[in-house]
């Protein structure tokens, strides 16, 4: 009978109950009976011990209420749920804490690190892996840590903080060589990370400032290319894309979205482009697939007052830890959106208890959350035959796991609680293991509940096996990582080292009872112990010598000839998805054509900057250019400062032939912000606007 299926007629064995603080030393009874009838800050002083006092303090604790069934031949352990926070792997705060909870980091990746030229080899991006993957002198793998890379080419657009790899022109994104390179370089990164076991997931990156694919956004050619080669190249790591575009979204890859939870993004208000919006109304589904994790901007909260900072989650990652009312906002919000874990919102002060107990209610909020309500095993098992555990559990978190990794069963030895045998349970997939749906914001809780799954894994005995009384143990285990325990559930059934016991089984002959009578536990909320194996092939490779290299000259202004830089892209800003930007050869003069085309809408253009805050002198220019288009449409050239418009120029009529133009202006005062170069499109049209050989020069 499956244990989920209870039976009148059976006969129970049960661990007699406890006081709800029995796991404690005897000494802090009488502390916690006053603290739980104190007001609730003395409370979460209490809760908020650092790691190790909380550890040292359950290290003594005993099973809890825990209900063991013995019915035909068949074992039921029901483990007590473990309230507290977990400091699991694959989710949380974007960074680790000695003292707190972070078992991933998000780095950013140089492309010219990791690639010198086009004949560079895999193994650079290897062993500058290896470099990266260490933090406070440990490495990565000791600390259970994982690493999510992003490489990106541009940091913000300021002059010298550009990464192309040294064949290739700074800022050029549209010629027919980067996009090649594009595809040649997320090729190499899948062979370097797909199965490194330092890598939980990769951030697309790549095109735009900070990888954030804005100053450009990548093209529909680009966005199409990317999805197929990402897709290609990553069959065992989530990619994550900060926009969802709709190439992407069906690829099926996640968001690292850089203003989770700020109000000015949020629906109804909130742009519709945005993630919050879309994740509500057209792609509700996407945290299925892959994770949703981002960064909390608290300039955004400490310089915008719509950003209502006092009504929301506070202007300081501390604040929002100490805070209930902004805690149970930025729950609200992880909840919501399935998130797996967050950075920025990390940079909070573990050193403080207060700080740290608002922080383990968000971890406890982030990611996965496995509760283990009961798993079945028989009574006794003949060596070499197969033994089935049944299981049944409930994510009472916010996302899925998103990696295959295994549930084990293991036989420990009753004295030494090690593993004499352990193998992985066929027939259980963690990542089937879903949360609740459809959160509800008024009731704090899912609309569709976390429902349990049961699962039947099974493994076989080695025939050799010794016959006696053994442990029967689950983990989870890292299965690139040398299939070394890690995730753990959220059961006080714990022993160091990342198993969890259920009870005892025969092997061969019955043990004298099932139950776990006066066996002490551990608490699985730091368990420092906790690793995983990188192979060794990964360790060995060295960095390998600069390759040959075809160097491109790098371009630079000069006033009286040439100020725009002819690989320099240029931006579209679209209200909608229904126009796009194209790149095509062959221009008038052997220049690019970059054409818009689509639906215009209100308040589309395409505009050109020199560099994030670079301003061009006061002075008289000419700026000359050719375009053609659907005929009968114009459209205004106009000078900006940033975004804000400065000036009208020029009005232009477009026909089907190439024209050429010249307008001249002038440039009275330096401007606050960037000078920018405007084409707005005509309005609420359809059509196609085509510019080619653009030149810009002061007028002597």
């Amino acid at each position: 009978m499956p244990a989920h299926q209870p039976d009148k007629n059976r006969t129970e064995k049960k661990i007699p109950n406890r006081t709800p603080y029995s796991c404690l030393p005897s000494f802090c009874h009488p502390l916690l009976t006053a603290l739980l009838l104190a007001p609730l800050t003395p409370l979460l002083w209490f809760c908020a011990l650092s790691p190790v006092e909380r550890v040292l303090a359950d290290d003594e604790q005993h099973s809890r209420s825990n209900v063991t069934l013995v019915e035909n031949g068949w074992v039921t352990a029901n483990p007590t749920e473990f309230h507290g926070a977990i400091n699991n792997p694959l989710k949380g705060f974007r960074s680790y804490k000695q003292d707190g909870y972070g078992l991933v980091e998000r780095k950013y990746i140089k492309w010219n690190d990791i690639e010198v030229g086009a004949d560079d080899t895999v193994e650079r991006i290897i062993a500058h892996t290896k470099k990266i993957t260490e933090t406070k002198g440990r490495r990565f793998e000791y600390l259970n840590v994982k690493l999510v890379p992003r490489v990106y080419l541009d940091w913000n657009g300021s002059s010298g903080r550009q990464y192309w790899p040294a064949d290739l022109h700074s800022f050029d994104y549209d010629s027919p060589a980067f996009q090649e390179r594009l595809r040649r370089l997320v090729a190499k990164l899948g062979q370097a990370w797909d199965e490194d076991p330092r890598i939980f997931a990769v951030q697309m990156g790549l095109i735009g400032h900070f990888g954030e694919h804005h100053h450009p956004a990548p093209t529909a050619e680009q966005r199409r290319l990317l999805a197929e080669a990402f897709q290609k190249a990553f069959k065992h790591k989530p990619v994550l894309v900060r926009h969802n575009d709709a190439e992407f979204m069906q690829a099926g890859f996640g968001i690292y979205y850089d203003t989770f939870a700020n109000l000015d993004r949020e629906p109804p208000e909130g742009p519709k482009d945005q993630f919050p919006w879309q994740a509500m109304h057209v792609y509700p589904d996407i945290w299925k697939r892959a994770p949703i994790e981002g960064e909390v901007e608290y300039n955004w909260q400490q310089q915008r007052e719509s950003a209502k900072s006092k009504e929301t989650f506070g202007r300081t990652p501390d604040e929002t830890m100490k805070v209930p009312a902004y805690r149970r906002y930025m729950m609200d919000k992880i909840r919501r959106y399935h998130a797996s874990y967050l950075g920025w919102i990390n940079n909070y002060d573990d050193s403080d208890r207060e700080v740290l107990a608002g922080a383990a209610e968000l971890q406890k909020a982030f990611g996965y959350r496995f509760v283990l309500d009961s798993a079945s095993y028989p009574f006794v098992v003949p060596p070499g035959k197969q033994l089935p555990v049944k299981l049944t559990v409930r994510n009472i978190g916010s996302a899925p796991f998103y990696l295959d990794w295994p549930v084990a069963v293991a036989l420990l030895d009753p004295t030494t609680k090690k593993p004499v045998w352990s193998a992985p349970l066929a027939g259980v997939d963690i990542r089937k293991w879903l949360p609740g749906e459809d959160w509800d914001s008024t009731r704090f809780a899912y609309r569709r509940p976390a429902v349990p799954h049961h699962n039947e894994g099974h493994a076989t005995l080695p025939a050799d096996l010794k016959p006696g009384q053994f442990l029967l143990a689950l983990a989870i285990l890292d299965r690139q990582g040398g299939m070394m325990p890690s995730a753990r559930f959220a059961t006080v059934n714990y022993f160091r080292g990342g198993w969890h016991p259920l009870g005892f089984i025969g092997i061969g002959e019955a043990p004298k009872e099932a139950d776990l009578k006066n066996v002490n536990f551990d608490s699985p909320a730091f368990d420092d112990s906790l690793h995983y194996k990188v192979p060794e092939k990964l360790l060995a490779v060295k960095t390998p010598p600069v390759p040959q290299v075809k160097l491109v000259t790098p371009w630079t202004a000069e006033p009286n000839t040439e100020l725009i830089n002819p690989w320099r892209y240029w931006i579209l800003k679209t209200p909608g998805k229904g126009l796009e930007k194209q790149i095509l050869a062959d221009g008038p003069g052997a220049s690019r054509i970059i054409r818009v085309t689509g639906d215009f809408g209100e308040g589309s253009s395409l505009s050109h900057n020199f560099g994030n805050g670079a301003k061009l002198d006061p002075g008289r220019y000419r700026f000359a250019f050719r375009v053609r288009g659907t005929p009968g449409q114009s459209v205004e050239f106009e000078l900006a400062d940033g975004w804000r418009l400065v000036s009208k120029e020029g009005r232009i009529l477009l026909a089907e032939q190439w024209q050429e133009h010249t307008i001249e202006f002038e440039i009275k005062t330096t401007f606050k912000v960037e000078t920018t170069l405007r084409f707005l499109l005509a309005r609420d049209a359809k059509g196609t606007f085509d510019l080619a050989n653009t030149r810009l020069k002061v007028v002597e």
